[in-house]
C-alpha cells in the first residue's frame, strides 16, 4: 500500500515538474533555436537606431564562416564587413533583402527577411548602416527594385559572373537595383580572388556616395 501511494505522489510530482518546465522549454526554445533568433540570442539596434532606418539603406555586417571571415580579411581593415542587404521599412515592421546561397540560407537566391535575423547572423560589433545620398523618392525606389527581385525568386550567383542577371551574389543584387533606379552604373568592378572583376562592398564605403548613419564598429 505504502509503495503504490509513493507511485501515485511521485507521478504526481512529475506532473506538476513538467508543467512548471514547459514555459521554461518555450522560452528557451524561442532565445536559443527559433529561426528568428539564430547564433547569438539577441543583436541589439536600440530604439533610437531603429528611428533612423529608412527604406532603401543599405546594411552590412560581418558574418560568421570560413567564407564570411575571408571577404573580410582581404580587406585588411579593422571595420571590415562581408556582407550587405537592403533595408525595407512597412507598415512598422524593418526587414531586409538580400542573396544568399542555401549554404548558408533556409533557400537560395534573393529572399526577404526580417531585419532582427539579419543583426543575430552578424558578429558582434560589425553593424553598418550607409544610405545613398539622394531624396527619400529615390530611397524608396531603390527598395522598390530590390522588392521586384525577391518577388522573382532570382538564385544566388555561385559563378559570381557579373554578364549574368539570371542570378544575383549579394553585391550584383544592389548594382543592378542601383542602375534600374538611377539610370546609372555607379559600381566598379574589381578583379576577385581569382581575377575574375566582380562587384564589391567598397563602392558603400564611398563618402562622395553615401553617408553612414550607424557604425557599430570600436571607435
Amino acid at each position: 500500500m505504502k509503495f503504490r501511494k509513493r507511485r501515485k505522489v511521485l507521478r504526481w510530482l512529475l506532473v506538476v515538474v513538467a508543467v512548471l518546465l514547459l514555459p521554461a522549454v518555450f522560452l528557451a526554445y524561442k532565445l536559443f533555436w527559433d529561426p528568428e533568433n539564430t547564433r547569438q540570442v539577441f543583436y541589439p539596434l536600440s530604439p533610437n537606431e531603429q528611428k533612423l532606418l529608412r527604406s532603401g539603406d543599405i546594411i552590412m555586417r560581418h558574418g560568421y564562416g570560413f567564407f564570411s571571415d575571408a571577404i573580410a580579411d582581404a580587406q585588411h581593415n579593422s571595420n571590415a564587413v562581408s556582407h550587405c542587404a537592403m533595408l525595407i521599412k512597412e507598415d512598422g515592421n524593418l526587414n531586409v533583402i538580400h542573396a544568399l546561397s542555401s549554404s548558408v540560407a533556409d533557400f537560395d537566391g534573393v529572399q526577404e527577411q526580417s531585419l532582427q535575423r539579419f543583426l543575430n547572423e552578424s558578429q558582434p560589433n560589425s553593424i553598418v548602416v550607409m544610405r545613398y545620398k539622394t531624396s527619400a523618392d529615390t530611397l524608396n525606389l531603390l527598395a522598390l527594385q530590390a522588392k521586384r527581385y525577391s518577388k522573382m525568386h532570382k538564385p544566388f550567383d555561385t559563378n559570381f559572373d557579373n554578364s549574368d542577371t539570371t542570378s544575383f551574389y549579394c553585391t550584383e543584387l544592389f548594382q543592378a537595383c542601383f542602375k534600374n533606379a538611377l539610370g546609372k552604373d555607379i559600381f566598379e568592378a574589381k578583379a576577385g580572388s581569382d581575377g575574375k572583376p566582380v562587384y564589391d562592398l567598397s563602392t558603400f564605403r564611398d563618402s562622395n556616395l553615401f553617408e553612414c548613419i550607424i557604425d557599430h564598429h570600436p571607435k
